[in-house]
């Protein structure tokens, strides 16, 4: 996998919807969010030569799931980004093994932009869970953006 810094590169585009979130004073629009995809599927295709598998914008009050089988083949990064409203988006990825759910990896940092690394060590179903861990104070629900994505094989 080639080495590039998607979480400063998250950073920054939280800094530039900045603008447009203070502006927008409408907490139900999800315009930064689309923008915030917009310049990260950007970054992600054009610099760094990564297929994007997955996108999902949605709004989030605790927790929100999804699944999709992931290939061996392939090693994932799995991205997240909150609006305003979140103090600390976190991500922690589940393998199916059986009928039991086996975590796998999860988001250690203190910021609404989590990232994840996952190799797969068989192609079987994977569970994603992006948590609203912590609101900034008056908020109780916000929206994000969850992209699932691998190198393109040369």
């Amino acid at each position: 996998m080639k080495q590039f810094n998607v979480k400063a590169m998250l950073l920054g585009l939280m800094m530039a919807c900045m603008t447009t979130t203070a502006n927008a004073q409408n907490e139900t629009t999800m315009q930064d969010i689309h923008q915030k995809g917009t310049n990260l599927i950007e970054y992600l295709e054009e610099k760094h030569n990564q297929e994007i598998v997955r996108i999902e914008y949605d709004i989030v009050f605790t927790t929100k799931e999804t699944t999709r089988v992931l290939s061996e083949d392939y090693e994932y990064q799995i991205l997240g980004f909150a609006d305003h409203r979140v103090e600390d988006l976190d991500i922690t990825v589940y393998k199916k093994v059986g009928t039991e759910w086996i975590q796998v990896a999860k988001d250690t940092d203190s910021d609404n932009t989590p990232m994840l690394t996952v190799k797969p060590t068989s192609t079987r179903e994977y569970k994603i869970e992006v948590s609203a861990y912590k609101f900034k104070e008056g908020f109780s629900a916000a929206h994000y953006g969850l992209i699932i994505c691998h190198d393109i094989p040369e």
